[in-house]
């Protein structure tokens, strides 16, 4: 089953919550109220990402028998290596974050680009409730 429409309407669903938070109502809320906001955009984005990296993946590979990881740093495909090193470029944590479900599931299993998405958005949010419970409080 193709979900990369499904990835595709994500992303331009996170991205236009974005837009429309930040852009047209920014003045009509509050501080906390913008913080708050983050999760209503910010979840679809990052399922969408994970989902089309790993449809990417897996539509590539083909019947290659290598790991996920193996497959993104051959250099095979250029357009995922270069989203690799611009991820790596915006921190270590989200390099590390995009790298462990990719990891922990076999490209040949059942839905494996749902799966990645599932758990890097979870791990995603579980980042983001740290940062909310332990440093936003102080700041």
């Amino acid at each position: 089953m193709k979900f990369s429409v499904i990835y595709w309407a994500s992303i331009l669903f996170g991205l236009g919550l974005a837009i429309y938070f930040y852009f047209f109502n920014f003045d009509n809320m509050s501080e906390t109220e913008l913080v708050n906001a983050v999760l209503y955009w910010y979840v679809p984005l990052i399922f969408g990402i994970y989902g089309l990296i790993a449809t990417r993946i897996k539509s590539k590979m083909g019947d290659l028998e290598m790991s996920a990881l193996k497959y993104l740093f051959s250099g095979k495909d250029g357009l995922l290596l270069v989203m690799i090193i611009l991820i790596g470029c915006g921190g270590l944590i989200g390099l590390v974050l995009l790298l462990i479900p990719l990891a922990i599931f076999k490209v040949q299993s059942p839905y494996f680009d749902a799966k990645v998405a599932l758990m890097g958005t979870a791990l995603c949010v579980l980042l983001l409730w740290a940062f909310f419970v332990v440093l936003w409080p102080s700041l």
